[in-house]
């Protein structure tokens, strides 16, 4: 059985006098354009004033964000950070990016540039528990428990249906505390008990010194008067000092 397949001529619907004018206008604008250099990866006219803008400043900082979080997840934290440095650049106080920059610092090991990163964000987003948490989890790479403590603390007082919070974070922060009170008093019990021990070894000397038939002090002090006392032998010549 023949098919029959129904096929549309080329320029079967097409004016002959609008096509004309089509290729007059396009004729025009290629010679206008000629000396024009278009860069087609920014979507700019280099020797025009007006440049041309594929999207905008904020479409453009939530591409960079996607990007440098898509980074992150396959650990490559450098690369992340230039991304999202480049979308800081067009919106400076964009508290999300700051968030995940800190946790990419901190994944990184740098603990103090993670901080400041994080209480920026606080400063910028005082009601956002994410950002609160994320400050007490760098504090606790530096070390100071306390601090990091009254940080998930706020973020508790933020966000107190989180579980992740009261666990993860405010439990652990706590625990760490306990335990480094316990490590201070544990140094605080031996350095006690040292000087201690000191104190009764020199009170036990001092106790079997007088026990002595005679004092060690007064046997040297009887010593050196006595070298001037004793008499010199009969064949003794005395030396003078050599000038």
């Amino acid at each position: 059985m023949k098919r029959f397949v129904w096929k549309r001529k080329v320029g079967e619907s097409v004016n002959k006098a609008k096509v004309s004018d089509f290729s007059a206008e396009s004729k025009e604008d290629l010679e206008g354009n000629e000396d024009d250099d278009i860069d087609w990866l920014t979507g700019t006219i280099a020797n025009k004033k007006q440049c041309i803008s594929l999207e905008d400043t904020k479409t453009k900082s939530e591409r960079l964000r996607q990007e440098g979080a898509m980074l992150a997840e396959a650990e490559r934290y450098w690369e992340a950070l230039k991304k999202w440095d480049e979308a800081l650049q067009l919106i400076q106080n964009n508290e999300q990016i700051l968030e995940m920059k800190t946790q990419a610092l901190m994944a990184l090991g740098e603990v103090f540039p993670a901080v400041q990163v994080a209480e920026k964000t606080v400063n910028i987003a005082p009601t956002w528990w994410v950002a609160h948490q994320t400050l007490g989890r760098a504090l606790v790479n530096v070390g100071e428990v306390g601090m990091a403590l009254k940080s998930f603390s706020r973020a508790v007082h933020l966000n107190p249906s989180e579980i992740e919070l009261w666990i993860e974070d405010l439990y652990w922060a706590k625990s760490l505390l306990d335990k480094k009170k316990s490590l201070v008093d544990v140094d605080m019990v031996k350095s006690t008990l040292t000087v201690t021990e000191i104190t009764e070894e020199s009170e036990q000397y001092q106790g079997q010194q007088s026990l002595l038939p005679y004092n060690l002090n007064n046997v040297e002090a009887t010593h050196e008067s006595t070298k001037h006392i004793r008499k010199l032998p009969t064949n003794y010549v005395q030396m003078r000092d050599v000038l």
